[in-house]
C-alpha cells in the first residue's frame, strides 16, 4: 500500500487529514506534515524525509505527496526529495475529493488521480 503524505502550510493539512478520517475512518497510510510559521525549508525538508525514510524501514516504497500549493516551500521541498528518490510523486493542489480518492482506490494512478480530481471540480462548478 502506497503512503500518502499531505504537505502544506500551517494546519491545513493536518485539517484535510482530521477531515479525511471523519469521513473514512481511520487512515494508516495518510499523513499530514505541516510547515509552521517558524520552520525553515531546512526544517521542514528534515521532518518530511524522515516520514518517508521511518516508512522506507517498514517496507514501504511508494509515496505520494500531495501539496496544498505548487511553487510553496511544502511543494519544493517535496519536489527536491521526488527528484532524489525512487518511489515518490508528487501532486499539487490537493482538495477533499482528491485525499479520499487516493486513500480509497488502490489501483488509481496519479494521472487518473489528476483527471479525476478535474472532473469533480468542473462538477462541483
Amino acid at each position: 500500500m502506497r503512503q500518502i503524505i499531505l504537505a502544506g502550510h500551517g494546519d491545513g493539512c493536518l485539517g484535510m487529514k482530521q477531515s479525511t478520517e471523519m469521513i473514512l475512518g481511520e487512515q494508516t497510510h495518510l499523513h499530514a506534515v505541516n510547515l509552521s510559521p517558524s520552520e525553515n525549508a531546512q526544517d521542514y525538508h528534515k521532518r518530511l524525509h524522515s516520514l518517508i525514510d521511518k516508512d522506507r524501514e517498514n517496507g514501504i516504497n511508494e509515496f505520494w505527496i500531495l501539496t496544498d500549493i505548487k511553487g510553496g516551500t511544502p511543494g519544493n521541498v517535496a519536489t527536491l526529495i521526488g527528484k532524489q528518490e525512487e518511489g515518490i510523486t508528487v501532486i499539487s493542489g490537493y482538495h477533499l475529493a482528491m485525499i479520499i480518492t487516493a486513500c480509497t482506490d488502490s489501483h488509481i494512478t496519479p494521472n487518473h488521480l489528476i483527471e479525476e480530481s478535474n472532473k469533480m471540480i468542473q462538477k462541483i462548478i
